[in-house]
């Protein structure tokens, strides 16, 4: 029962970390630091990184901001970032409440803050200003948009707004004094020029793509920022914990084994002649062992139960008296079912190997053994 309390923290304490790992896409996030100018052909190919999740350019930080009004609030101002299908920020909102009300492109995820500040809820519709300097005179423009979901704060905190990136081009267009027709927003003519993009979001398919991902952009010339470290932390402690809990096990193991056939050749000792007995009215010795066996493996049987049963309780009182310190629904000592069930096939292998032992000198018995008792 101590062992599977040890393994019961080990996993519960870890899965815990690992889980908050994995449901944050934080978590998954790298991103380069400064600035560069990458073409489309490089998101093409990191896309067919097999540890690449998710990526999507982005613009100029200086153009990626929206003034956002709805009639009753003061405006709010957000920064505007990228998002597409299949992005994991995007994901965390849930699925659109109306995914065919409004344009693609003006459909957009608020965070938490900025919902809150404005009140809105998916479904709402609200309008986007932006401005631009023409000639020395302000000039603005708008259009209306549809809030498709809203993004837990754990997630997204402050005042974002994720939008297409469709959108997020025409927003810089029209602040680089270039007309915007799709959305009547008036400007000169953009002229003909490869497209180039200064940042990107890159997410990886799981904790283990973060470092492959950030070696291979290291191998590109590109200085990554990531969560490496704590994923590498969290790696560390399972490794600890798991050599700390193999050791036990071994220590344990060989201990419990010795118990184990000690009792068992002990128990066929002390009823030896009543096996003898047994023989000599006809019982077959392979019956004799089959017997003996048995009793062993009922008794490892039992124990299994016991200690699993202790091991639930013990887990339940430790859950409640510290999982006050995690959040909803994680648990600080938690085994998985076929965990227990392996523990469980352990011990009775345990008791089976110990009346193999045990049952060696039945070979020797010999009915005439018996004659003294009857």
């Amino acid at each position: 029962m101590p062992l599977l309390t040890l393994l019961g923290i080990k996993d519960g304490i870890i899965g815990t970390l690992t889980k908050r790992l994995v449901e944050n896409p934080r978590n998954l996030e790298l991103t380069p630091r400064g600035t560069g100018s990458y073409p489309e052909s490089f998101f093409e190919e990191l896309r067919k990184h097999p540890a690449a999740g998710f990526v999507i350019p982005e613009t100029r930080t200086l153009s990626a901001t929206m003034t956002l009004v709805k009639s009753g609030f003061p405006a709010l101002r957000v920064d505007l970032t990228a998002t597409g299908p299949g992005d994991p920020i995007a994901g965390t909102a849930g699925p659109p409440s109306d995914p065919e009300t409004g344009p693609a492109e003006r459909r957009i995820y608020l965070s938490r803050a900025a919902a809150g500040r404005l009140a809105a809820k998916p479904g709402d519709k609200l309008t986007g200003r932006i401005g631009r300097l023409a000639g020395g005179y302000e000039e603005s423009a708008q259009t209306e948009l549809t809030v498709a979901g809203i993004v837990p704060e754990e997630v997204a905190g402050g005042y974002y707004l994720f939008c297409s990136l469709e959108l997020l081009k025409m927003i810089e267009d029209y602040r680089s004094g270039f007309a915007v027709s799709s959305l009547g927003w008036p400007g000169r003519e953009k002229p003909e020029s490869p497209v180039l993009f200064p940042r990107f979001r890159l997410y990886a398919v799981d904790l283990d793509g973060v470092e492959v991902l950030k070696s291979h952009l290291a191998g590109l010339g590109l200085d990554v920022t990531s969560r490496a470290e704590e994923i590498a932390l969290v790696r560390r402690l399972d490794h600890c914990f798991t050599v700390v809990f193999l050791a036990l096990l071994a220590v344990v193991a060989g201990g419990a084994f010795a118990s184990a056939a000690s009792g068992a050749v002990d128990q066929v000792a002390k009823t030896r002649r009543s096996l003898a007995v047994l023989a000599l009215l006809g019982l077959s010795r392979g019956r004799l062992i089959v017997f003996t066996v048995f009793q062993s493996l009922l008794t490892g049987f039992l124990a299994v139960i016991l200690s699993e049963g202790l091991f639930s309780a013990v887990a339940r009182v430790l859950n409640f008296y510290f999982g006050g310190s995690f959040g909803l629904g994680e648990e600080v000592c938690a085994l998985a079912p076929f965990k227990l069930l392996a523990a469980g096939a352990l011990v009775l292998f345990f008791m089976l190997a110990a009346s193999a032992v045990a049952v060696a000198g039945l070979f020797e018995l010999e009915p005439s053994e018996g004659m003294r008792d009857v």
